[in-house]
C-alpha cells in the first residue's frame, strides 16, 4: 500500500522539531526537509491551530512541540504493553530495595522516560519525571545499555562492552562523584530486539550488594521479556 504523502510528510515535520529543544522555524524545516515552503507553512499553520506546535519565542517564530502531542503521547502510559508486562515487579523490587524504577523506551536519537515508581522508602530525589528526555547514548548506564543491545545505536567502542553485553546490565560508576547509582538492563520483545531499558535509581554507597541487586534486576527483566514473547536466548 503507498504511503499518503500528506501524513508522511506532517509526522516528518513533527519528528524533526521534536528532535530540537530550541525549536526550527519555517525556513529551518522546509530546508531541512526539502519540502515545499508554501506546504510547510500550511501544515505548521495547521498544526498550531491544534495545539501540537506552539511558538518558543514569538519574536523568532520557532516552533517546538505543544501541548496536543503531549496528550496523545501520554495516552501510551496506558496502553502500553511494555508498561503493563513491568510495572508488578517494578513495584515489587522497588519497595524491597527501596529504589526508584523506571522504564525508558528509545525514539530515534532520544532516550525518553515512560514510567516512573517512587517507594516510599526511597532516600533520594530523581529529577527525571515521566517525559524526560536524554540524549546521551555513551556515558550514562541507561545509555550505554541502549549501545550496547539495541543493533540500531550500537557502539562496539563503548568501555567495558563484552562485560556489559555477558552481564546484561550497567551500573553508574561510584568513581564518577555522583550521589546517585543508577542500574540498567535491556528488555526485549517478540520481534527480537530491544524494547526498553529498565532503570533502578538508589543512593550511591559502599558495601551494597551491587551484584545480587543486579542479578535480580535482570531476572525481572527476562521474566517480562517473556511476556511480551521472546524466545530467544538471553545468554548469547
Amino acid at each position: 500500500m503507498k504511503d499518503n504523502r500528506s501524513v508522511a510528510r506532517t509526522l516528518a515535520i513533527l519528528e524533526l522539531i521534536a528532535k530540537h529543544d530550541e525549536g526550527l522555524t519555517l525556513g529551518q524545516i522546509y530546508r531541512m526537509l526539502d519540502i515545499p515552503k508554501a506546504t510547510v507553512y500550511d501544515f505548521l499553520q495547521t498544526l498550531y491551530r491544534a495545539d501540537a506546535i506552539y511558538y518558543k519565542d514569538p519574536r523568532l517564530k520557532n516552533y517546538v512541540i505543544g501541548s496536543k502531542m503531549f496528550a496523545i503521547g501520554s495516552v501510551y502510559t496506558k496502553n502500553s504493553n511494555l508498561i503493563e508486562a513491568s510495572q508488578f515487579e517494578l513495584k515489587d523490587f522497588a519497595d524491597r530495595y527501596g529504589r526508584t524504577v523506571f522504564i525508558t523506551k528509545r525514539i530515534n536519537d532520544k532516550i525518553v522516560y515512560v514510567y516512573k515508581y517512587q517507594p516510599s522508602s526511597s532516600k533520594i530525589v530523581t529529577p527525571q519525571e515521566i517525559g524526560t528526555v536524554s540524549r546521551d547514548f555513551e556515558y550514562g548506564p541507561i545509555g550505554k545499555c541502549y549501545a550496547v543491545f539495541d543493533k540500531t545505536v550500537r557502539n562496539g567502542n563503548i568501555p567495558d562492552f563484552d562485560e556489559i553485553k555477558k552481564n546484561k546490565y550497567v551500573y553508574s560508576s561510584l568513581e564518577d562523584n555522583s550521589h546517585i547509582c543508577t542500574l540498567a538492563t535491556p528488555v526485549w520483545n517478540f520481534e527480537n530486539r530491544i524494547v526498553g531499558v529498565l532503570v533502578a535509581s538508589d543512593l550511591a554507597m559502599d558495601g551494597v550488594k551491587r551484584d545480587a541487586i543486579a542479578k535480580d534486576f535482570v531476572e525481572i527483566a527476562k521474566h517480562i521479556s517473556r511476556r511480551l514473547g521472546y524466545l530467544g536466548n538471553f545468554d548469547e
